[in-house]
C-alpha cells in the first residue's frame, strides 16, 4: 500500500517556566506518512478519533531529570495522552479489528500499538517510589454508546476529570454528610463540574467558583447553591458568608488555597487535586499560602492524591455505576471540540491561557465530532 498521511503533534522542545510556545515547544507535524499494511510485531494497528488534553500534561513537559510524580515526555516524539482509537488490525491476543479503546496514545492519526517511541524508559530511569509510569496507562477497551450519550463524554464524565472526582471523594472524603458544605474551586473545570455534580448527589450544599460569569451560570445549571466570578467577586469575602466550610476541593492552589483555608470548620477536610495556577510558574515565584497556622489550630486535613492512587479498587465502581447515571441524564457537562489534529496545540494551550470555555477535546476524526 502507498504510504498514508499521518500528521502528529510533536514535543519539540523542553519548556522552562512559564507558558508553553506553538511553533517552538509544541509543533503541528503534517509530514508524517505511515504504511498502514505495515508489520505489527504482535502488536496492533489503531486510528484515533479522539484526544483529551490535560492539565497534568504540562508536568510531563520537563526536563527528564527534575523528579516529581510523573514520568516525563520524550522530547522529539508526539504528545502523549488520553484517547479513543479504534483498531484497524490485530495480531495481539483478546483485541480485534473494530474494538474501541480508550487510554494512552500518542497525538497522530495512526499506531502501531502498544507505542514504542514515545515510551518514557521509566525501568532505566531509577525514578523514586512516588513516581508513577504514566505510560501504563495502557488502552483499555470501551463499549460503543450506541446514541445514549456522545463519544466525548470519554473525556470527561467517563474520562480522566470523571474518575479524577470519583476517585477523590471515595477515597479522601467517603464520610461526607448531607447538608455540610464544600467549596470546590475551577468548578466549571472538567474535574470541578464533577465534583459538583457528586457533592449534590451526597446532599452536600455547594460552593464553587469559575473565571469568568458565563462559568458561574454554568456551575448553577450543574445544581451549585453558590457560584461566582472570583475575578469580579472576592474569594474570601464570598466564603466568608456562605462558610464555614466542611470540604475544599482544590483545583488551584495559590490564593485560594489560603482563603479556603482561612473559612474551614474545624475538623475540616481539605482535598488536593491540582495546581493550574501553578504549572507555568517557577517554583520560587508560586504564592506562599499564609493560612497554614490554622490547620493544627482547626485540626484540618489536607491531603493529595493521583487517581492511581484509588484506581484498583474504586474502578470497578465507577464504571458500574457512573455510565448507567450519564444515560439517565443525571450527569451532565460540557466539551469544547476542536476539530482536526492541527488544533490540539490550541486546544492544549486553551486550558492554561483562560480561552477554554468547556472541557477541550481534539476531533481527529470529524465523524466523531
Amino acid at each position: 500500500m502507498s504510504p498514508t498521511p499521518n500528521p502528529r503533534v510533536l514535543y519539540a522542545k523542553v519548556p522552562g517556566p512559564g507558558l508553553l510556545v506553538a511553533g517552538e515547544h509544541l509543533v503541528y507535524d503534517p509530514a508524517p506518512t505511515i504504511d498502514l499494511d505495515e508489520p505489527l510485531r504482535g502488536g496492533f494497528l489503531t486510528k484515533t478519533l479522539l484526544l483529551s488534553p490535560e492539565p497534568f500534561m504540562r508536568e510531563r513537559l520537563r526536563d527528564p531529570a527534575i523528579l516529581t510524580y510523573s514520568t516525563p515526555m520524550v522530547v522529539g516524539q508526539p504528545l502523549v495522552g488520553f484517547g479513543l482509537v479504534q483498531v484497524l488490525r490485530s495480531e495481539k491476543e483478546g483485541v480485534t479489528a473494530g474494538d474501541y479503546m480508550y487510554g494512552f496514545t500518542p497525538w497522530e492519526h495512526y499506531t502501531v500499538q502498544p507505542y514504542v517511541d514515545a515510551r518514557f524508559d521509566f525501568a532505566g530511569a531509577n525514578y523514586p517510589s512516588y513516581t508513577f509510569d504514566m505510560d501504563s496507562l495502557v488502552l483499555q477497551p470501551v463499549p460503543d454508546p450506541l446514541g445514549a450519550f456522545p463519544w466525548s463524554r470519554l473525556t470527561s464524565v467517563l474520562g480522566t476529570p470523571g474518575l479524577t472526582a470519583f476517585v477523590g471523594l471515595e477515597s479522601v472524603a467517603p464520610d461526607m454528610k448531607s447538608g455540610q458544605t464544600v467549596y470546590v474551586s475551577s468548578g466549571a473545570s472538567g474535574v470541578g463540574s464533577m465534583v459538583v455534580q457528586l457533592c449534590k448527589s451526597k446532599g452536600l450544599r455547594v460552593i464553587a467558583s469559575a473565571s469568568s460569569d458565563s462559568k458561574a451560570d454554568y456551575i448553577r445549571t450543574l445544581g451549585a447553591d453558590v457560584a461566582f466570578n472570583y475575578k469580579t467577586t472576592s474569594v474570601g469575602s464570598a466564603l466568608a458568608e456562605h462558610g464555614p466550610l466542611d470540604y475544599y476541593w482544590d483545583n488551584v492552589c495559590g490564593q485560594q488555597l489560603e482563603q479556603a483555608i482561612q473559612n474551614m470548620a474545624l475538623n475540616g477536610v481539605i482535598l488536593a487535586c491540582g495546581a493550574i495556577s501553578e504549572y507555568n510558574t517557577p517554583a520560587e515565584d508560586c504564592y506562599g499560602v499564609k493560612t497554614l497556622a490554622l490547620v493544627f489550630k482547626r485540626r484540618l486535613r489536607i491531603q493529595g492524591f493521583l487517581v492511581s492512587d484509588g484506581m484498583p479498587t474504586l474502578l470497578p465502581r465507577f464504571l458500574a455505576e457512573v455510565p448507567v447515571l450519564l444515560a439517565q441524564g443525571k450527569l451532565k457537562s460540557e466539551e469544547q471540540l476542536f476539530v482536526g489534529l492541527e488544533k490540539g496545540i490550541e486546544a492544549f494551550l486553551s486550558l492554561y491561557d483562560g480561552t477554554s470555555k468547556a472541557k477541550p477535546v481534539v476531533v481527529v476524526d470529524a465523524a466523531y465530532a
